[in-house]
């Protein structure tokens, strides 16, 4: 269970990954901007306001009231076992699923789980000239800015277990901890275990490591698609 000022922070975390200012927060649920800075600074969750932040943004009610499980709910779509079958319209096999914006940053939820067994997720067809890809995603921030920056769409190659990272290359790991992050990796070693993860962006986000513990799946970037959005 974490306290409000946990709660707080993990919601913080969450935006400043997803690259949404404290203001912007402020006009989504129509308040003031010192109500948001309160609110992410430790005041407890009321009923009446986690319902509106879990409207506007996703996260559970009840773990914004009580910081019990998950902070988004990995199961709000039906289970869609033998679905296609029911409905061939739903049959495309080509088709590549999105990762939801919302869980880019989601932790506790394997992503890739999550949207190969999901019916409801967006799907857009496969790029032709790029390698084979899983799934693609929206970058939600601009921490490899101006490499990749934020609205580009991702094309993502999951990688088998036993690969091996490419010192310096850019992947999008899911966590288990903290959801997904787009960064250049460096393995430090079976000695270590740990994962170090090297933003393009270094005034905004410094690097940091995770255990290899945390890491549920690593993805290959291989396309990236300019968008205008």
């Amino acid at each position: 269970m974490l306290t409000a000022l946990q709660i707080g922070k993990k919601i913080k975390e969450y935006f400043y990954e997803a690259g949404i200012s404290q203001i912007e927060v402020a006009r989504i649920l129509d308040v003031q901007p010192a109500a948001v800075s309160n609110q992410l600074n430790g005041r407890t969750f009321g009923k009446n306001s986690a319902a509106k932040w879990s409207n506007a943004f996703g996260f559970r009610t009840n773990w914004l009231l009580t910081g019990e499980g998950p902070m988004f709910d990995p199961q709000d779509q039906p289970h869609t076992d033998g679905l296609t079958e029911e409905h061939p319209e739903l049959n495309h096999e080509d088709d590549i699923p999105v990762v939801p914006a919302r869980l880019f940053r989601a932790p506790d939820i394997n992503t890739y789980e999550y949207v190969m067994n999901s019916a409801s997720v967006d799907r857009l067809p496969p790029v032709p000239h790029f390698q084979k890809h899983d799934m693609f995603a929206l970058c939600p921030g601009d921490a490899m800015a101006p490499r990749i920056c934020r609205g580009y769409m991702l094309a993502l190659r999951k990688m088998p277990r036993e690969s091996t990272i490419i010192n310096g290359e850019i992947y999008v790991v899911d966590t288990q901890s903290s959801g997904m992050f787009l960064r250049r990796i460096v393995d430090n070693g079976p000695e270590v275990g740990t994962l170090t993860f090297i933003a393009e962006n270094k005034h905004d986000f410094p690097d940091f490591e995770l255990p290899y513990s945390d890491i549920l799946n690593v993805f290959r970037v291989v396309g990236v698609l300019i968008t205008n959005i």
